[in-house]
C-alpha cells in the first residue's frame, strides 16, 4: 500500500479504503480473465475492515475468483488469521463483488437533475468537513469547493490528485463521492455512515488523476438504521463518467461516532412548507447550486432564448428553466427518463413559461419567479401566478405607490412589523400580475389585500369575491402563490 493510504482512517486506525479494495479486486480478475470487462461491478460488500500498518509485517491477503453461471467472476478479499490456542486458522472475507455482469442498459441520465439542487441549501466548507465530518488526511480531502446539500440530495465538486489510477480510474473521485453521501447523512438522518455495499457500479469513463469532477447525490431510502444512494460522477461539462446504483450505507461504530449538533441545525421537517396548496405543485431552485454544464440541459427554443442574455440573467434563467423541468417530473410520477432537452419549458413566443408533462397529453398552468438567491416556478389548473422576493428595509417607506390605504392601515397592525407586510402585500400582487397575464400597474389598482397573514393572506379582485395567497418564509425571502380557479372559471364563462 503506497504511504498515502495511510491517511485513509477510521477512530484513529488506518483502513484500506473500500475504493482500493474495488482497485486491487479488478485488477486480479484483468489478468486472470481479460475478456472481462471490469467496468462493470454488481453486488459488492465491503464486510470488514482491512486495518493497515505504517511499520509493522506486511498484511498478507488472497484474491479468491470464481465463475458464475451467467459468465460473471465473483471475485474476494481474504485474509486468513491464526488462533492463539490451537493449530488453527479461518478465512475472514473483507470484500466481495462480481465483475463483467452488465446487467439491464443503464437508463438515460437525465441531466438537469444534476445541474441544480431543489430546495433551500446548506452549504459545507471543504475545511470543515475534513476537520469535523470525516476527518481523513490529505491525500482523501478532495471535496475542493462548498458542499451543497438539500433534502433532496448533495453535489459536490471533486479533484482527483497527482496520484496513481488503477484499472477503474482515479479511486479519490469515487472515495470523496461517498465522503458527501456521508456528510448528508449526518445532517438528514443523523447518522454517520460509511458505504457497506453497492448494488451495481458503471464506469463508463475511468476517472483521470488531476482532473475535476462533479458528483451528484441522490437519496433513495433516506431513512432506518441503513441509508441508500445513487450517485452519478460527470465530468465539469456534465458527460457521466460513473453511475452507481444502490450505494447501501450505515454507522459502523456501533454508536460511538455522532454528527456535530451544528450540521444538524436548521433541518427542515418532514412537511414541505412549499406545499400548501394540494393542487399546485412547486420547485424552488436556489442559483449558487446551479452547475456549468446546466445549459446542456436547455432544448433549442430555450437557447435561442438565452443566446442574447449576460451572465448574471443567464444564471436567473438557467436556475427558472431548471424549476420548470422539475415541475414536469413530479408531475409525471417522477420521470427520470426523459432527456432533458426534450422537456420544454417556453411557450411557442419563447417568453411566456410552460410546463408540459411528459407523459399524457397537454400543459398546466404555469408561473416562474426569482430573486437573487431562488427561483421559484409553479405548476396547477387554472390561472396561477408565484413570486420570490427578499425581505428588505425601506420598502414600507414605498407603500404609498402600491397600496391603497386600507391595505396601509392593515400593514401598520401586522404584528411581524410593516417590512414583512408590505413584501407580502407587493408578492401578492406580483403573483397576481402573472396570473392573470397584467402588468403589475393594473394588479395595484385591481388587487385589494383584505388581510395580511404570516402564511396566508386574504386579497379580492372583485368586492366581495376573496382569494387566498399562501407565503412561505425561508430565511429571509419570501415565497408567495396565489391560485384563481374561481375567478378564471367566471372570467371565461
Amino acid at each position: 500500500m503506497a504511504p498515502y493510504g495511510l491517511d485513509h482512517h477510521f477512530q484513529g486506525r488506518a483502513v484500506l479504503p473500500a475504493v482500493e479494495t474495488m482497485q486491487t479486486l479488478a485488477g486480479q480478475v484483468s489478468e486472470a480473465y481479460p475478456h472481462i470487462d471490469v467496468h462493470h461491478i454488481a453486488a459488492a460488500r465491503f464486510e470488514k475492515f482491512l486495518p493497515l500498518t505504517a511499520d509493522g509485517p506486511s498484511i498478507r491477503v488472497f484474491c479468491d475468483l470464481s465463475e458464475l453461471p451467467d459468465g460473471a467472476i465473483r471475485a474476494a478479499l481474504i485474509t486468513r488469521r491464526n488462533a492463539k490456542t490451537a493449530q488453527m486458522s479461518r478465512s475472514v472475507v473483507h470484500a466481495q463483488m462480481d465483475f463483467g455482469n452488465a446487467g439491464d442498459p443503464l437508463p438515460p441520465l437525465a441531466l438537469d437533475l444534476a445541474a441544480a439542487l431543489e430546495g433551500s441549501c446548506f452549504k459545507v466548507t471543504p475545511e470543515r468537513i475534513y476537520a469535523q465530518l470525516v476527518p481523513f488526511g490529505p491525500a482523501y480531502r478532495n471535496i475542493v469547493r462548498p458542499l451543497l446539500l438539500t433534502a433532496e440530495g448533495a453535489l459536490a465538486h471533486l479533484q482527483a490528485p497527482d496520484l496513481s489510477s488503477g484499472p477503474l480510474g482515479s479511486p479519490f473521485v469515487l472515495d470523496a463521492a461517498f465522503h458527501a453521501a456521508c456528510v448528508w447523512s449526518q445532517r438528514f438522518a443523523g447518522l454517520v455512515a460509511f458505504p457497506v455495499g453497492i448494488t451495481r457500479r458503471r464506469i463508463l469513463s475511468p476517472t483521470q488523476e488531476g482532473q475535476t469532477y462533479v458528483v451528484r447525490i441522490f437519496p433513495t431510502h433516506p431513512h432506518g438504521a441503513v441509508l441508500r444512494f445513487d450517485a452519478w460522477i460527470l465530468a465539469s461539462d456534465g458527460r457521466p463518467c460513473e453511475v452507481l446504483q444502490g450505494i447501501e450505507m450505515r454507522d459502523v461504530s456501533g454508536g460511538r461516532l455522532q454528527p456535530p449538533d451544528w450540521i444538524r441545525e436548521g433541518v427542515p421537517g418532514e412537511d414541505d412548507p412549499l406545499s400548501l396548496q394540494s393542487d399546485a405543485t412547486i420547485a424552488l431552485i436556489e442559483r449558487d447550486t446551479v452547475m456549468t454544464f446546466a445549459d446542456r440541459c436547455l432544448s433549442d427554443l430555450e437557447h435561442q432564448r438565452m443566446a442574447p442574455m449576460g451572465a448574471r440573467r443567464r444564471n436567473g434563467y438557467l436556475a427558472a428553466r431548471l424549476a420548470c423541468k422539475r415541475l414536469a417530473r413530479k408531475l409525471s410520477d417522477n420521470d427520470h427518463r426523459t432527456p432533458s432537452r426534450d422537456l420544454e419549458t417556453l411557450a411557442a413566443d419563447a417568453v411566456r413559461p410552460v410546463c408540459a408533462k411528459t407523459r399524457g397529453a397537454g400543459t398546466v398552468a404555469c408561473s416562474v419567479a426569482h430573486d437573487r438567491r431562488f427561483a421559484v416556478a409553479a405548476a396547477g389548473p387554472g390561472a396561477l401566478g408565484v413570486d420570490v422576493e427578499q425581505l428588505r428595509a425601506g420598502i414600507e417607506k414605498a407603500l404609498h405607490l402600491f397600496t391603497s390605504a386600507g391595505e396601509r392601515i392593515r400593514a401598520e397592525q401586522f404584528e411581524p412589523g410593516p417590512i414583512h407586510a408590505a413584501i407580502r402585500i407587493w408578492s401578492i400582487k406580483e403573483a397576481v400580475a402573472k396570473a392573470l397575464g397584467i402588468s403589475l400597474a393594473q394588479s395595484w389598482e385591481q388587487t385589494e389585500v383584505v388581510s395580511v397573514g404570516q402564511w396566508e393572506s386574504r386579497f379580492e379582485l372583485r368586492p366581495g369575491a376573496q382569494q387566498s395567497a399562501y407565503h412561505t418564509p425561508i430565511d429571509d425571502h419570501l415565497v408567495t402563490l396565489v391560485q384563481l380557479t374561481d375567478y378564471a372559471a367566471e372570467a371565461g364563462a
